[in-house]
């Protein structure tokens, strides 16, 4: 039997000591497969926000044990979770995140630079993204002469420039207008079931986690339930 391509294992994440002691996580047994859309849902310190970190290798669990692709990752070290990062995984946030006064390619090509491509295919690869992602003729525009919806495909252009198995979407739609929140999440979507990456979303609005086809509830740190959506969202145009 295939491995999953995420499982937690009894994770538990343990801020402060004594009274002051904040129980993020507590024993979650979790599994996401290959190619799984799943967003993640709760209230303020459900936990949710420390189990994305935590997946993304930006922060360690306390006990338990995160395994990435039958790897556990207890024993990774600063060097390795930066490897997994880089190699393994798409980031996109609420804040979209680009460089100011940065043309919209070279926004796409920076993930490349840490991996030492040359300039040439960093520039045909981060081209084939934005075109991707419906960007084509706005390659040289700046972040400040985009639109918010604009800017959101250029950081997911950002996230799936280096073929990341797995994309993690922190409240992707948060800044944006309800048109345009319905063409972003079209967009992953589409990412998902046509090119295979494996989507795992925090949102705290229902009709966005209505796109996945599998909603995690957190609260006060537990997994409370696991639910499959059978009719998923769509409102493509």
């Amino acid at each position: 039997m295939t491995a999953p391509l995420i499982a937690f294992k009894q994770v538990s994440k343990v801020y402060g000591r004594g009274e002051a002691t904040i129980r993020a996580l507590d024993k979650i047994d979790l599994t996401i497969a290959q190619g799984e859309f799943v967003s993640i849902m709760g209230p303020s310190g459900s936990g949710k926000s420390t189990a994305m970190n935590i997946i993304g290798g930006l922060d360690l669990p306390s006990s338990g044990e995160y395994i990435f692709q039958g790897i556990p990752t207890s024993g990774f070290s600063r060097a390795q979770l930066t490897l997994l990062r880089r190699h393994m995984l798409g980031f996109v946030f609420q804040g979209f995140n680009l460089l100011a006064r940065t043309s919209a390619v070279e926004n796409v090509e920076l993930p490349l630079v840490y991996r030492g491509m040359s300039h040439a295919e960093r520039r045909g690869r981060a081209m084939a993204a934005l075109e991707q992602v419906g960007l084509r003729g706005r390659e040289g525009h700046t972040t400040q002469e985009l639109s918010g919806g604009q800017q959101q495909r250029v950081a997911i252009a950002r996230a799936i420039v280096t073929d990341p198995a797995v994309l993690l979407a922190d409240e992707p739609t948060g800044n944006l207008d309800t048109k345009t929140s319905i063409e972003i999440m079209d967009l992953i979507t589409r990412l998902n079931r046509e090119n295979g990456i494996t989507v795992i979303m925090v949102t705290h609005e229902e009709d966005i986690a209505a796109y996945a086809r599998r909603l995690l509830r957190f609260v006060d740190g537990h997994l409370v339930s696991d639910e499959t959506q059978v009719k998923e969202a769509s409102h493509v145009v």
